[in-house]
């Protein structure tokens, strides 16, 4: 793992009583930092309980001397700092209660630590306030980044929000999750990207390339995702994700369970390498920092994610000019916030020297464009930002200058953003010879097509050329500025360009040459077995390998009457072979036993013979010369949880740790169908009906796939009179294609006002969350029953399942919603998030007599105790009354989250693992219990590693409780006295 004590210096930046409950973090380049804090969590919906500090580090010993109180704000989710001046994302008040968000710039002037006054509102109303005021912040908009590119770039959770409105009066609505933007005077606001759930920031590096570690809800749980967002993309949730990938630009890879956080692209040159030119990735739910090592891929990328630090509940993260990183721990504050716990770490590499920034409004000119030289990427961000405040335009020669010339390519496209952004539309004729230099073209065309204030005077023949350029990402670019420049005259270029690729296939597992892959779907408790044979001829040892796909920890499983046949037909029992090695995420792997040590059966209760583990494991033999064929059945195992799923493989070698491969087509890059992405986005934003229409009727094959790919997207009056017309005139393949097109077309999405959520488990049927009748749906209809009609029974057949798809509406009535819908009490824990859990038992009363029975029912009395006397085992939870609802809830649904800080993991130098609970300690001796609560007498001097162990107690424990009957095992809970 990165972040050593050999390789880092940590601190404590600011302790628990400066900075509880730390929600955001931003640095100026001098150093200063400012949190905020949220004294009530993603949960609160109370007022003034959040407020924004700023910490100073007067002497550079890492630690924060200087702590002021800047402003009072609700729900502090995001901080810029420019100069004097500090841009906050924040909750409002109206009525005395919280409402929406607001997007406010404030002021320091005389650098004393305080806002001068009220701050001035930059963008009013981009927060959703029903769903604020209903359920808290946990969806809502969330951070807020600053690009070499001039933009601020926000953070939408799939709240979303309606007719969010800037300085200049412009208005935007945006139906769940996304990134939006806006200039950092308020103006300009608008959409970058859509199709998100609730990320929570964005890494930006030097060449605007727009990353997020965020997650999803595929169906089963909530699983990481590692994305690059491309300007204009659609990302498919929940709509598209499930059954219309083609539609979406998938992410670089899907990573199991976890929340994303803050996000920073990291380039300063005080940094080594293996940590520097990163994008590094707060995850919440893992309490780490993950590198996410890109690699060019086309016009994106692939990755590799690693492990960086290790961070309680981590939630943001910023530098400073000098190379100072500051981390913000939440810490354990919970779901709506403490005022004891959580602070802020400072990071820097071992011998690192401080050096002091220059005061930038100090600087000359020439100053100034040698810190845009620097190799540091915050320090060429706000020289540029000063550079831009003194509005000097005479400086835009030198930066023509410098884009030729810098030491480095980063410094180059600063050079070329800023003179952008200093020169406006006088840069233009600059641009377009810039665009000439391979290495500064894509960022030259998409500065002639970036800001649609006054994209019009550029010269739109420039960018039409270079849609054909070698390189993708100049076509990409060339795509995405057509598309904003407000002038058909490029359609049909775009539309040659918006011709879809064949969809991907799943990524090749690497092991796939000597792999046989068996999958247990969800999981029917009545037919479990999954039948594995497979040819092992050609191995000399072999590998059984039980995948937990994107299960999030992994669950019980096993190979039942596993053998290896060999030549002559004699068969060797593996239950009765000595392995070479075997390793599960969690607990044993036993012969005829489950990884807890109980007997081996499936989910009947009925006796198996086989070896019992945990996925994800390996367990691996030596084999016989004459050994052919392995044989055996796989299946989950009693205590696993009916959600569950695997993949058996059967191999040579172990497989290799890597992103979540089960198939989804959501989470395989396909660099291949970006440019037709963008290009299909582009001439929807610019409505170019008639050219589509045009395409459709002109007999070129390609020309009308793309014209209906792009038509889909349109629903029009004059559309829908072209199709009607062509189908009449069309072969049979191509009215099939139309009728295709038609079905996507009779529904569209609700026009959406801000009073509905999805929730955090929405259906992802697609292609429209809520389908609802238009003015052409009737027309549509019957077009589509006139089709039904002319078609055999077979093929009729094949549509309708189109239909169903499309989820068209042909009787022209309006859907109902089940008159009884499900009360909320009797969800199932393993249907519901832990937020809307958290929530449940907050609002609702349990009933401590029905909870003791329940705590028998799951098995925790076998771990646990629960009164005076007994045998220490796991923690006792007869002391666990004072906690809140919260952390007993996240403690069991996330085990070892908020208690059972007893439970170790200690690794002796003699190289021997022991696992358990610390009765006592001395400064010579430890007293471990394991599981069982047997005692083992350590001697302290033998322990090489101690480290938080991973909660005996299984993940998927309370899985099948109803949310009430999981708030009636609350209240049991808390039920017991401190006697």
């Amino acid at each position: 793992m990165y972040g050593r004590s050999a390789d880092l210096q940590k601190t404590r930046f600011s302790n628990e009583t400066q900075t509880p409950s730390p929600a955001v973090i931003a640095a100026s380049p001098y150093g200063d930092v400012f949190v905020g804090l949220d004294l009530q969590g993603s949960l609160g919906k109370k007022i003034n309980m959040g407020s924004i500090k700023r910490l100073r580090d007067n002497d550079n010993d890492g630690v924060a001397e200087e702590v002021s109180h800047y402003v009072s704000v609700d729900n502090p989710r995001g901080i810029v700092s420019i100069g004097n001046k500090l841009i906050v994302l924040h909750c409002t008040q109206k009525d005395g209660k919280v409402y929406g968000q607001d997007i406010s710039v404030f002021t320091d002037a005389n650098d004393d630590g305080v806002a001068d006054g009220p701050g001035k509102v930059l963008v009013k109303g981009i927060g959703n306030p029903k769903f604020i005021q209903s359920r808290g912040a946990d969806h809502c908009t969330n951070n807020i980044r600053l690009g070499i590119d001039g933009w601020l770039y926000i953070s939408v959770g799939d709240f979303g929000f309606v007719d969010a409105e800037g300085t200049d009066g412009k208005k935007l609505t945006c139906y769940g999750g996304g990134v939006a933007r806006v200039r950092p005077d308020g103006t300009e606001l608008e959409m970058f990207i859509h199709g998100t759930r609730n990320v929570y920031d964005v890494a930006i590096d030097p060449f605007m390339n727009v990353f997020s570690r965020e997650n999803t809800n595929d169906g089963v749980g909530w699983w990481v995702r590692f994305t690059h967002y491309i300007q204009s993309g659609e990302y498919g949730y929940p709509c598209l994700y499930k059954n219309f990938i083609d539609e979406m630009i998938p992410a670089l890879g899907m990573y199991g369970g976890g929340s994303g956080t803050g996000a920073l692209f990291l380039q300063e040159p005080s940094w080594p390498a293996k940590y520097n030119n990163k994008a590094l990735m707060a995850d919440w739910g893992r309490s780490q920092i993950i590198i996410h090592e890109v690699t060019p891929d086309g016009p994106s990328f692939t990755n590799e994610p690693k492990k960086f630090l290790e961070v309680p509940q981590v939630a943001d993260l910023d530098v400073d000019a000098s190379g100072r990183m500051y981390v913000a721990a939440w810490a354990g504050a919970g779901y709506q916030g403490s005022s004891s716990k959580g602070y802020v770490e400072r990071y820097v590499p071992v011998g690192w020297q401080y050096k002091e920034f220059p005061s930038l409004t100090k600087n000359s000119n020439d100053q100034l464009l040698d810190l845009i030289n620097s190799e540091s990427a915050t320090a060429r961000v706000y020289a540029q930002q000063e550079i831009l405040r003194r509005n000097d335009t005479s400086m835009s020669n030198d930066l023509i200058k410098l884009a030729y010339s810098a030491n480095t390519l980063e410094a180059r496209v600063a050079a070329v953003y800023t003179l952008a952004q200093l020169a406006k539309a006088s840069a233009f004729p600059a641009l377009e010879k810039l665009a000439k230099d391979p290495l500064l073209r894509e960022h030259a065309i998409r500065l002639l097509g970036d800001r649609k204030s006054f994209n019009q005077s550029a010269n739109i023949k420039v960018v039409v050329q270079y849609l054909n350029d070698s390189n993708p990402r100049v076509r990409v670019a060339a795509s995405v500025a057509l598309g904003r420049m407000n002038n058909v005259a490029a359609a049909k270029e775009l539309l040659a360009m918006a011709i879809a690729p064949k969809s991907k296939a799943a990524p090749k597992d690497e092991n796939a040459d000597q792999v046989s892959k068996f999958t247990s779907e969800k999981v029917d408790p009545n037919n479990s077995l999954v039948d594995i044979e497979f040819d092992i001829s050609e191995f000399k040892s072999l590998t059984l390998t039980i995948d937990s796909l994107d299960w999030d920890t992994g669950d019980h499983a096993a190979w039942v009457n596993p053998v290896v046949v060999l030549k002559n037909g004699k068969e060797i029992d593996l239950t009765k072979v000595k392995w070479q090695e075997a390793k599960g995420s969690w607990g044993k792997t036993l012969v005829n036993k489950d990884c807890q040590g109980n007997a081996l059966q499936n989910l009947k209760g009925e006796a198996l013979k086989g070896i019992g583990t945990h996925a994800t494991s390996n367990i691996v033999y030596t084999l016989p010369q004459d050994a052919v064929t392995f044989k055996a059945q796989g299946t989950i195992t009693k205590g696993a949880s009916s959600s569950a799923s695997f993949k058996f493989i059967v191999s040579e070698k172990i497989k290799k740790e890597g992103p979540v491969k089960s198939g989804t087509k959501c989470s395989n890059p396909n660099p291949d169908m970006i440019v037709p992405h963008v290009a299909r986005q582009a001439l929807v934003n610019l409505g170019a009906h008639d050219l589509v229409i045009d395409a459709l009727n002109s007999g070129d094959s390609k020309l009308q796939k793309s014209a209906l790919g792009v038509m889909k997207f349109m629903h029009h009056k004059k559309v829908i009179d072209a199709l009607e017309g062509a189908y009449n005139q069309a072969n049979s393949q191509l009215k099939k294609d139309i009728i295709s097109t038609l079905m996507r077309l009779q529904q569209k999405d609700v026009d959406w006002d801000g009073s509905t959520w999805w929730s955090t488990r929405p259906d992802p049927t697609g292609p429209y969350f809520e389908p609802s009748n238009w003015e052409q749906s009737t027309r549509i209809a019957g077009i589509i029953k006139l089709h039904l009609a002319s078609l055999s029974a077979s093929e009729k057949a094949v549509a309708l399942k189109a239909v169903e798809k499309n989820r068209c509406n042909l009787d022209g009535k309006v859907k109902v919603a089940d008159a009884k819908p499900k009360k909320l009490g009797d969800i199932k824990i393993a249907d519901s998030a832990i937020e809307d859990i958290v929530i449940y038992i907050d609002k609702n009363k349990g009933d401590a007599k029905k909870g003791a029975q329940i705590i028998n029912t799951v098995g925790c009395i076998s771990c646990h105790n629960t009164a005076p006397g007994m045998t220490v085992k796991g923690p006792d939870l007869s002391k666990l009354s004072h906690l809140s609802k919260a952390d007993l809830a996240e403690s069991i649904i996330k085990p070892g989250a908020s208690i059972a800080k007893s439970w170790v993991n200690l690794s002796l130098k003699d190289g021997s693992v022991y696992m358990g609970t610390i009765v006592k300690e001395s400064k010579s001796e430890i007293i471990l219990h394991n599981i069982a609560g047997v005692p083992r007498k350590i001697a302290t001097s033998q322990v090489e590693k101690r480290e938080s162990g991973l909660n005996m107690m299984s993940v998927h424990l309370t899985d099948g409780l109803s949310l009430q009957q999981f708030t009636d095992l609350i209240a049991y809970l808390q039920s017991f006295s401190e006697k």
